[in-house]
């Protein structure tokens, strides 16, 4: 009788456990938030430097502000990462960038398979930097403006 209320009450602990996992909140995605506001070719620059560092584009479209790159390789450990830009809908003058990765599992026993997709935070912040880059305000220097404070030259 004891060894069954002793697996009850670890079935119960592990259920709690489990519960528990399940109502962990989810991956937010990292805010890119500018100082300036995004210029004209916002999604021609982005779509740029995603194709620059990721190679493939899967999804574009630029009525909605939405760039996906296709799962791309990466070695040590195995497995792949893609990287998502977007208009951010709570901020409509800065942008959101979600990179996911997922390894891949090889068991001793049993077939490989992909774990669970994550987001990769360093990725994430490398991208950040390269899109800030590309989305620097145009330098201020002494050409003709309709504002005559702020002289803009495109380079």
């Amino acid at each position: 009788m004891a060894r069954l209320e002793s697996a009850f009450a670890c079935l119960s602990m592990a259920s709690l456990l489990l519960f528990g996992a399940c109502s962990v909140a989810g991956y937010s995605p990292c805010p890119l938030d500018l100082p300036h506001k995004l210029p004209a070719d916002a999604f021609a620059r982005c779509r740029y430097v995603l194709l620059s560092h990721y190679d493939t584009i899967e999804y574009s479209d630029s009525a909605a502000f939405r760039l996906e790159t296709a799962w791309q390789p990466i070695a040590d450990p195995p497995g792949e990462r893609r990287a998502s830009v977007y208009r951010d809908e709570q901020h409509p003058e800065s942008l959101a960038i979600v990179v996911e990765l997922r390894r891949l599992t090889i068991p001793l026993i049993g077939v490989p398979h992909w774990k669970s997709v994550r987001g990769d935070e360093q990725s994430e912040r490398q991208l950040a930097e390269w899109l800030r880059e590309s989305l620097r305000d145009p330098e201020v220097i002494g050409v003709p403006s309709a504002n005559p404070e702020a002289q803009v030259v495109t380079k």
